[in-house]
C-alpha cells in the first residue's frame, strides 16, 4: 500500500482518506470493481487525480486501504493476544460480528461484484493474510501436522465459515457458526486421528 496509514496524519489526509475510502464503497454498491475507475472515483470524491495519486498507486490500492479500515474497526490486531488454539473463537466472532454489522452492504456490494470476481478474491486474500498471521501466534501445538500446515487448516476453516455464512447468504446465527467451527477444527481434527 502506497499510503502509510499507521501514521498519524493530518486532519486534510484523514478527510481526504474517508473522502475515498466511502467513495469506493459506495460505487461497490452500484456497480462491480472491475468496471470502477479512478476518474469516476475522484469525480465522486471531487479530488483531482494528481491528490488520487498522492495517496494510492491504483484503485485496488486503495481496495487494500480499504479492507485495512475493517480490520483496524474489528480490532483484529488485538487477537495477538490471544495464547490458545480454541481462542480462535474469539477471532471469528469479531469477524462474524463485523460481517453481521455491514451485512446489508454486504449484500448490496455482492449484488454487482460475484464471489467468484475480483473485489471477493482482494478481499479473501488480504483477511487470509491478516487471519494467517494472527492464527500463527497461537500456541497451537502440532504433534502430527507439521506447524505450517496446522497455521493454514485453522485460518482457512475460519474464512470458509465466514464466507458459507455471509457470502453464500446463508442465514446462519452466531451461535451456530460457532458450533461449526468449533466441530472443524476441534471434534473433527480428534475423530480423525488425534489432535492437530
Amino acid at each position: 500500500m502506497k499510503y502509510d496509514h499507521t501514521k498519524k496524519t493530518n486532519r486534510f489526509a484523514a478527510r481526504t482518506l474517508k473522502d475515498f475510502s466511502t467513495t469506493m464503497f459506495s460505487l461497490l454498491e452500484e456497480k462491480p470493481f472491475e468496471s470502477i475507475t479512478v476518474l469516476q472515483i475522484c469525480q465522486i470524491a471531487n479530488y483531482p487525480r494528481a491528490t488520487f495519486y498522492n495517496y494510492f498507486e491504483d484503485k485496488y490500492d486503495l481496495l487494500e486501504y480499504c479492507w485495512s479500515l475493517i480490520k483496524d474497526r474489528i480490532q483484529l490486531d488485538d487477537a495477538v493476544d490471544v495464547h490458545h488454539p480454541h481462542e480462535t473463537f474469539e477471532l471469528f466472532g469479531r469477524l462474524y460480528d463485523c460481517f453481521k454489522e455491514h451485512e446489508k452492504l454486504l449484500s448490496k456490494i455482492m449484488a454487482n461484484n460475484p464471489i467468484e470476481g475480483e473485489l471477493f478474491a482482494s478481499f479473501t486474500r488480504y483477511l487470509s493474510v491478516n487471519v494467517l498471521r494472527i492464527v500463527e501466534l497461537l500456541n497451537i501445538q502440532s504433534k502430527i501436522v507439521p506447524l505450517p500446515l496446522a497455521v493454514s487448516f485453522y485460518s482457512n476453516t475460519i474464512l470458509l465459515v465466514l464466507e458459507y455464512c455471509f457470502l453464500e447468504k446463508k442465514t446462519i446465527s452466531k451461535e451456530q457458526a460457532m458450533v461449526y467451527l468449533r466441530y472443524l477444527l476441534i471434534k473433527e481434527s480428534t475423530q480423525k486421528g488425534g489432535s492437530l
